[in-house]
């Protein structure tokens, strides 16, 4: 308690240190003849003015006629504040005048810096203009509202300098004064004006990268939700001074005033938004989470009021933004302070922090209700700046209670897991063996009952399609035999012979292939493999299917390159070799070519390659995929209409591998296919 008012005993001062030195104006006049430093000085124009309501007077106005104020009113301050019967209304015109008495003799460079006034004005000095913000006009139609600070350097021509400033106000709420103007030496006064210039911008970097710190953090751990919610509080703080007091987005582009006053109010939204949930996750309490509900749907209403409504009726939304902040105010300093009587240390530092926002709030009320005597402005953001570097550290030492506390933690956990393991070892070892039998047991009928459900399917597709496939040719084969009978059709016996060898060898082979197939379902398939001439094997293959390759008129050509020796099983490669040229002539249209190339290949260690390919039917990109694992048996005709089961090209691949080779397809649809077979080379690889 006692460095929390040293503290506060330390920034009050700081911040109400208003130059009360300053000399003050009287009945229209601020006299600076007794100056201290005539050199350098920097005085606030504060005090009573000559106030004219509904007179837009100008300097010539003043020298030909005696002019009678109707109020000395007080500046900063807007001229609603003045007495009813001086101005009655919030929109309206006026005029207000200032006589400056200078050192004796006085004649160095000065300057003006003048502040917005609500909501347009020029200002005369000595009969000259010098500056001014919009068009003040004694009418709506004849006012032109705008926002731009006015810094002008005067040159004395006497010890006296006359003010004079018209102001209108047809837009805003109300109009006049409502931060103070200052007047002094040009350096001091450029001076002043680079300082604040440079803190403003100072203030909004600073903001805006700790919002990104935050939104960052809330990115990495979404759980830690109040970041995401400071984040919003800090941004919405971060762009305020862009629109306001020197208006510094001005700067980049040309922004119509009545969106620098929305801009402003929807950045105090994102405050207040951010702010109440903020204050939630920071002290969660039920009644508080309602009241952060609350919130945020009036000021989501509000938003939309600010984007659609004129300002004299938007800017009434202040008094929403100043009972929020009371509210969240005195609910976070409430929990704080009871966290600081419980000697939490962290509770004591958002107390601090939370005080000063107070305080910059007030301040920044009683500034933007124009009745800020002190000269220092908003002060609000620049106080977030402590408060952001306090949470910033905060979070860092979260972190870090956080990162012991896990490591704490983690050791326990080890601990107990190390314990917990062993009693659950010594404890459950028998019901984990009965366990895992009873699983391995389910698994494999599991297994067994599919394998067993998946091979029945298939040999019934696969039977059904024997059936119809065995029926034709031996049908056909009675047929002949049946005829040759016939003396008339003795002179056929050629070609029904022929017909009949060639329905025999297709029985043969389905047969074979049924056979192989069948052993391979029961794993009984029998490798012995040995070096064999694979162009023997080719040739006594390409016999079988010469006759009917003349038939179609299809061109086979054989070529040979280096050793024809591989290592493989002749039985299995006859069946390969037979299948792959029975397809190449099924598939290939009458006067084609079929092409066999065998290449030794094992100088670059990749052993034997024969390429059986055809200029035929090809094949799709899709059934190339599916071609050999293809679960489904679907057998396609021939060029002229050949049957077969389907089953060859899948038995096929299964013996290569065997063979410990690799069967791979090139296919063009229209265009062909080659069937590449890799074996190892003419010696045991082991």
């Amino acid at each position: 308690m006692q460095i929390l008012t040293l503290v506060l005993m330390m920034l009050f001062p700081l911040v109400f240190s208003s130059r009360g030195k300053d000399p003050v104006a009287e009945k229209g006049v601020l006299d600076l003849r007794e100056m201290k430093d005539k050199d350098r000085f920097l005085v606030k124009l504060n005090g009573e003015w000559e106030f004219y309501w509904k007179k837009m007077l100008h300097p010539h106005d003043f020298s030909t006629t005696r002019q009678k104020p109707d109020y000395y009113g007080k500046v900063p301050s807007y001229w609603i504040d003045y007495p009813d019967n001086v101005a009655d209304e919030n929109f309206g015109y006026a005029t207000y005048r200032l006589t400056v008495l200078l050192p004796t003799g006085f004649r160095k460079s000065l300057a003006v810096d003048l502040p917005v006034f609500d909501s347009s004005y020029d200002i005369y000095v000595d009969d000259k203009y010098i500056g001014g913000n919009g068009v003040p006009g004694k009418s709506r139609e004849e006012s032109v509202p705008e926002y731009r600070r006015v810094f002008a350097k005067i040159q004395p021509v006497s010890d006296t300098m006359r003010l004079v400033i018209n102001v209108s106000n047809y837009y805003h709420r109300r109009g006049g004064f409502w931060l103070p103007a200052r007047l002094g030496t040009f350096a001091e006064a450029q001076n002043n004006v680079a300082n604040s210039w440079a803190a403003e911008w100072s203030v909004i970097s600073l903001l805006l990268g700790f919002s990104i710190l935050f939104f960052f953090i809330f990115i990495v751990s979404p759980r830690e939700k109040i970041m995401i919610f400071f984040s919003m509080l800090v941004f919405g703080l971060a762009i305020r001074p862009l629109f306001t007091t020197h208006f510094l987005i001005l700067n980049f582009i040309n922004v119509p005033w009545i969106w620098l006053v929305r801009f402003e109010y929807i950045g105090l939204c994102f405050v207040i938004i951010g702010f109440s949930w903020f204050g939630y996750y920071l002290y969660p309490r039920r009644f508080e989470r309602i009241s952060a509900i609350v919130i945020t749907n009036l000021f989501i209403c509000i938003l939309f009021v600010i984007i659609s409504m004129p300002v004299k009726i938007f800017s009434y939304s202040t008094f929403a933004f100043y009972a929020s902040v009371f509210y969240l105010m005195i609910y976070l300093i409430g929990n704080s302070f009871a966290g600081m009587l419980k000697k939490n240390v962290i509770d004591t530092i958002y107390l601090l922090g939370f005080l000063l926002v107070l305080f910059g709030g007030v301040h920044d009320i009683i500034v933007s209700l124009g009745r800020a005597s002190g000269g220092t402005g908003y002060l609000l953001t620049y106080l977030v700046v402590g408060i952001v570097f306090i949470q910033a550290m905060l979070l860092l030492y979260k972190l870090l209670i956080a990162f012991q506390e896990k490591e704490k933690l983690q050791l326990k956990m080890e601990f107990m897991n190390r314990n917990l393991e062993i009693m659950i070892d010594q404890r459950t070892q028998e019901l984990r063996k009965r366990n895992d039998e009873i699983e391995l047991q389910n698994n494999m009928i599991a297994q067994q009952n599919k394998q067993l459900s998946d091979t029945i399917q298939l040999k019934n597709k696969i039977f059904s399609v024997i059936a119809h496939d065995l029926r034709s040719p031996v049908v056909n084969i009675l047929y002949m035999l049946n005829l040759l009978k016939e003396k008339e059709y003795k002179k056929n016996y050629d070609t029904f012979a022929n017909s009949s060898i060639d329905y025999a060898q297709r029985v043969i082979g389905l047969l074979e292939n049924m056979l192989v197939w069948g052993r391979g379902q029961e794993d009984k398939i029998k490798f012995s493999p040995e070096n064999h001439d694979l162009a023997d094997i080719i040739l006594t293959n390409l016999s079988i299917f010469k006759e009917t390759a003349d038939k179609k008129e299809i061109s086979v050509n054989f070529t040979q390159v280096g050793s024809p020796v591989a290592f493989c099983d002749k039985d299995l490669l006859d069946i390969i070799i037979r299948n792959l040229l029975s397809n190449a002539v099924k598939y290939t249209p009458r006067k084609g070519r079929i092409s066999i190339f065998l290449k030794d290949k094992k100088a670059s260690g990749e052993g034997m390659m024969l390429k059986i390919c055809d200029n035929g039917t090809g094949m799709s990109e899709q059934k190339q995929k599916e071609i050999f694992t293809s679960e489904e048996i679907v057998s396609t005709p021939g060029t002229e209409n050949e049957k077969g089961t389907g089953l060859g090209l899948k038995l096929c691949y299964e013996l290569v591998r065997i063979n410990n080779g690799s069967l791979t397809v090139e296919s063009r649809l229209n265009e062909g296919t080659c069937f590449i077979i890799m074996l190892p080379g003419g010696s045991n690889p082991q």
